[in-house]
C-alpha cells in the first residue's frame, strides 16, 4: 500500500510514547514494502531513525489543536488553544496540496490534536484511519472531539480499552478497534554496572527510574515525595529521572528541598531507553491522570523490569498486580513509597516480577503482532 501519516509533535528533543509508536510502525510497514510518508509540523528528533527505516518524512508546519489534556485548565489557557486552532492556518492548505501530491491509499492520523491532517484527508476523499491515544473526561470539550472523529474516520484504533470506553460513550464504538501498542524485543542490555557507568549513576544501591516527560500529570512530583520517604527508611535507595520538559525548573526546587537531593540523578531524554533501563531496578510510573497506554510500562516489561504505577487509564491493561508490579491507588504517595521499598528489599522478588514482565511483553505487546493488526486495519480502511 501507499500510506500517508500525520503527527503532532510535543517537543523537539524529547519524543513521547505516542511519536515513539508511529516511528516504530511506520518503520516496520516500510521495511514489509509498503510506501510510507510522515508529515510532521516542525524538526523530529526521530526523523534519521525513520528516514533509515525508508520512510519519507516531511515538514508541514500545521498547528494542532491541544485541547487534549484530562485535567481542567485556566479557562484563558483553554480560550488562547482554541483560538489558535480554529485561526486560519495555511499550514492546512499546504496539507492538503501534499496530500493531493502524494495520494496515498490511506492516512493515518496521530493522536486527537491533528484535527487539521485529519479534516485535509477528508476533505480530498481520501480514507482516515484515527489513532486515538487520550482520555477526556465527560462534557462538552469531549462532545466537540467526538463530532470530528464521527465526521472525518472511517475506522478509529483505541491504544486501550480505557481509551475506548469514552468513545464507546459518544457513539463511535462501531468503528473502533482496541489495539495495544507493540514493543520491539530489546536489544542484549549492558550489565547494569557498565550501563550506570555510561550514565555516571552509582554503582552500589537500588535505582527506581522514571521516563517521561517532565510536567505534573505525569506525578513526577508525587515520586520526589515517595522517593523522599523511601529513602528515609533505605539510604541506599536512588531515583534516576530522565527526561524534558516546561516544569524541569520546579522539579529541581522539589529535588533540593527534599530530604535526600544527593540521592535524585536528573539525566536528559533519550529516544533509546534501553541503556537508561539497563541501570535501573524497577521503573516508577505515578500519572495523576488516567495514562491510555503508557509506553514506559512496556518497555520496562521487556526489558525484565518490575513496575511500581498509579492505577491509571490503561495501565491494568499492562501490569498484573502482585505478578509483574505493583499499582497503586492515584496520589498514594505513601503506598508507593511501600511498594518501592518492598521491591528495593527483596532482589528475588525483583527478578521474580521482571521475568513474568518480559514473558507478558513477548506474549502480548509484541511489535510484530502490533504491526499485523495495525496493517490489517489500514488494508480494510483503504479498501471501503
Amino acid at each position: 500500500m501507499k500510506l500517508a501519516a500525520v503527527s503532532h509533535l510535543a517537543s523537539p528533543a524529547a519524543p513521547t510514547g505516542a511519536e515513539r509508536s508511529l516511528a516504530h510502525l511506520f518503520g516496520a510497514l516500510a521495511e514489509r514494502g509498503h510506501e510510507t510518508a510522515v508529515a510532521v509540523p516542525g524538526r523530529w528528533c526521530l526523523e534519521e531513525r525513520v528516514r533509515q527505516s525508508g520512510v519519507e518524512v516531511v515538514e508541514i508546519a500545521s498547528r494542532p489543536c491541544w485541547l487534549v489534556q484530562w485535567g481542567r485548565q485556566p479557562a484563558w489557557k483553554q480560550a488562547l488553544r482554541l483560538l489558535r486552532c480554529v485561526a486560519p492556518d495555511p499550514g492546512r492548505r499546504r496539507m492538503m496540496v501534499w496530500l493531493d501530491r502524494y495520494w496515498p491509499e490511506a492516512v493515518y492520523v496521530n493522536c486527537l490534536p491533528q484535527l487539521k491532517g485529519a479534516a485535509a484527508a477528508r476533505a480530498l476523499g481520501l480514507p482516515v484511519v484515527w489513532h486515538i491515544r487520550e482520555i477526556l473526561p465527560p462534557g462538552r470539550r469531549r462532545r466537540w472531539f467526538a463530532r470530528r472523529l464521527h465526521r472525518d474516520a472511517r475506522r478509529i484504533v483505541a491504544v486501550s480499552h480505557a481509551v475506548a470506553g469514552w468513545l464507546a460513550d459518544e457513539g463511535l464504538s462501531d468503528r473502533v478497534t482496541v489495539i495495544h501498542n507493540g514493543c520491539a524485543e530489546p536489544p542484549k542490555l549492558p550489565a547494569p554496572a557498565a550501563a550506570r557507568a555510561k550514565l555516571d549513576l552509582p554503582r552500589a544501591g537500588v535505582l527506581v527510574g522514571f521516563f517521561a516527560q517532565i510536567v505534573s500529570h505525569k506525578g513526577v512530583f508525587d515520586l520526589v515525595k515517595a522517593g523522599s520517604r523511601a529513602m528515609a527508611e533505605d539510604p541506599s535507595l536512588g531515583v534516576v529521572i530522565a527526561g524534558a520538559g516546561p516544569e524541569l525548573g520546579g522539579l529541581r526546587t522539589a529535588i533540593a528541598d527534599s530530604l535526600h537531593p544527593d540521592r535524585f540523578f536528573l539525566l536528559p531524554p533519550s529516544p533509546e531507553v534501553w541503556d537508561l533501563l539497563a541501570a535501573v531496578d524497577m521503573v516508577a510510573v505515578p500519572s495523576r491522570w488516567p495514562d491510555p497506554l503508557p509506553r514506559t510500562v512496556m518497555e520496562a516489561m521487556a526489558a525484565a523490569r518490575p513496575v511500581v504505577a498509579y492505577d491509571t487509564g490503561g495501565v491494568a491493561e499492562m501490569v498484573v498486580e502482585g505478578e509483574t508490579g505493583f499499582m497503586v491507588a492515584s496520589g498514594d504517595e505513601h503506598g508507593f513509597a511501600e511498594r518501592i521499598l518492598r521491591l528495593a528489599g527483596d532482589a528475588d522478588l525483583r527478578l521474580r516480577f521482571g521475568s513474568a514482565a518480559a514473558r507478558r511483553a513477548q506474549a502480548d505487546f509484541s511489535l510484530t503482532t502490533h504491526v499485523d493488526r495495525m496493517e490489517r486495519v489500514l488494508t480494510e480502511a483503504a479498501a471501503g
